[in-house]
């Protein structure tokens, strides 16, 4: 059995029995002025050397764990399994800590367990081998773990009660609409001749509003459903999805006299009717959201970026001017008046969820009257992401 030896407070070596050289002395001052908790134990696990964080983290001065077995400091099952761990290491050499490091939990001397960040080396004096430890208390960290967990849980619970509320709202308040919508439908029909023109514009204005509260609906299911759906993922080609884009978009391409073209396109892993909606919110937006008597141009361009493909929404509309390019994003948030151009607001606010479903970024280039460039990212995966594209 390896003869047990204290650490000599003067020298550096656990087995040192020589003056202090001016280095031994400097690691010394570094050893017990450490942040971090450094333990020295022998061949047959007896603590030679306990530094002052040692001390704060455990509780015990020095003199009370140097010379003890540092199952000491170990609470079950760790206790129990550790002089097994070093009799297996000598004899087969299988690590399980040395020199790779892992979680461990410590045992205070008040009995209290607590979680540490453990990495161990090997060394020897004179052929006899010890150990060094090197403990970080995180308990701080876990506990942040733990309330980051318990945090994300109460938001996906709200999460799920906002959705189910937008649910039953939307369907308690659809059948009003539609009974306002139908009624003032009849007024106009069957009594319009005989409604004076001041009337028969303020028909118009409550037929009006109802569509546009029937829209505010629709978007707020949608952005509450996303992220609590369960992702419906799959490979799919991003020019299809775009072609479909146009074909729901005709009749606003046709009588704007709008060119829609894009270029190479790849193939994608995810939910590809959310992919569709994001490139529809887009486009949808560059036909509207042009100056009057202008034609739309609409260019989609693709390229791979690292682990991103990166997507760019070209238009030659009105454009945003740069101190709105964060409160374009914000749900309900409108740059222009409903009477200039028809929307709730939700429209990139969806879109910017869309694309963080995507584990990509939204962002915007623009300047007023110079047009807009709307930019998302879409991470790639391995299979058949790379290789795929489709010329239009």
């Amino acid at each position: 059995m390896a003869k047990t030896r204290r650490f000599d407070a003067g020298a550096f070596s656990p087995c040192a029995r020589h003056v202090p050289t001016m280095i031994e002395v400097l690691l010394r001052a570094v050893v017990d002025t450490a942040v971090d908790g450094i333990i020295f134990i022998d061949a047959t696990g007896t603590v030679t050397m306990f530094n002052p964080a040692c001390e704060r983290m455990f509780g015990y001065p020095a003199a009370e764990i140097i010379g003890h077995n540092i199952k000491r400091l170990m609470p079950e099952p760790y206790h129990a399994e550790h002089d097994g761990y070093l009799s297996n290491y000598r004899r087969t050499g299988d690590r399980k800590i040395i020199g790779i490091g892992r979680e461990v939990f410590g045992q205070r001397q008040n009995g209290e367990t607590f979680p540490i960040e453990l990495s161990v080396g090997e060394a020897s004096v004179e052929g006899e081998p010890f150990y060094v430890g090197i403990l970080r208390d995180i308990t701080e960290r876990h506990r942040a773990a733990q309330q980051r967990e318990r945090l994300i849980d109460q938001l996906a619970a709200s999460n799920e009660e906002i959705g189910h509320f937008a649910h039953v709202a939307s369907h308690d308040l659809r059948e009003p609409l539609r009974m306002i919508t139908a009624f003032c439908g009849l007024i106009s029909s069957d009594y319009g001749e005989r409604i004076e023109e001041q009337g028969r514009e303020y028909l118009a204005h409550a037929i009006a509003g109802a569509g546009q509260m029937q829209s505010l609906l629709d978007d707020l299911v949608d952005y509450s459903n996303l992220g609590t759906e369960a992702e419906r993922a799959f490979w799919f080609d991003s020019a299809e999805s775009l072609e479909h884009v146009q074909g729901h978009l005709h009749e606003a391409i046709r009588v704007s006299g709008a060119q829609v073209t894009c270029g190479p396109m790849p193939r994608l892993y995810g939910n590809p009717i959310r992919f569709m909606r994001l490139l529809q919110n887009l486009v949808g937006n560059a036909l509207k959201y042009v100056p009057d008597g202008v034609a739309p141009r609409v260019d989609v361009i693709a390229r791979a970026e690292g682990d991103f493909w990166r997507f760019d929404v070209r238009d030659n509309g009105i454009g945003v001017e740069p101190r709105h390019f964060d409160q374009i994003f914000e749900p309900f948030k409108r740059l222009h008046d409903r009477s200039q151009y028809a929307g709730v607001g939700l429209g990139l606010a969806i879109c910017r969820k869309i694309v963080t479903g995507f584990g990509g970024e939204i962002t915007v280039s623009s300047s007023p009257g110079k047009g807009s460039v709307f930019s998302f990212t879409v991470r790639t995966h391995e299979e058949g992401t790379q290789d795929a594209h489709h010329d239009h």
